[in-house]
């Protein structure tokens, strides 16, 4: 069986790509959402921001119920403005814990407001 003649050159075209993508990857680590950011977005002027850090509240909220976490009871009839309020009053009034990972944090300012009696 002959060998194709651009055997050697598709493979150092393959190599490169994967060369160039391993590059990128190293590059676009993955970084975890600080509670510092999540405040900037709650306290952001653009209503998209402020809306954006609702949601990650309360994606954090969804899996704290999800997972029936132990330190936070939050009842039906919760409003999302006071779990939000919540946090941002934490993060406001604690700018040592902004460098910690939003949603510990959220977790945290949660289980303090809305504990399990």
């Amino acid at each position: 069986m002959a060998a194709c003649p651009a055997w050697p050159q598709r493979l150092a075209i393959a190599l490169s790509l994967l060369a160039c993508v391993n590059a990128a990857q190293a590059q676009s680590t993955v970084r975890f959402l600080t509670a510092g950011d999540l405040y900037k977005r709650l306290i952001d002027p653009q209503p998209e921001a402020r809306e954006a850090g609702r949601h990650y509240i309360m994606g954090v909220v969804d899996a704290l119920s999800l997972a029936r976490d132990p330190r936070s009871c939050i009842g039906p009839n919760t409003r999302t403005a006071d779990l939000v309020e919540a946090v941002q009053v934490q993060l406001q009034s604690r700018p040592d814990i902004h460098r910690y990972n939003a949603a510990s944090v959220v977790r945290e300012a949660i289980a303090v407001q809305f504990p399990c009696v």
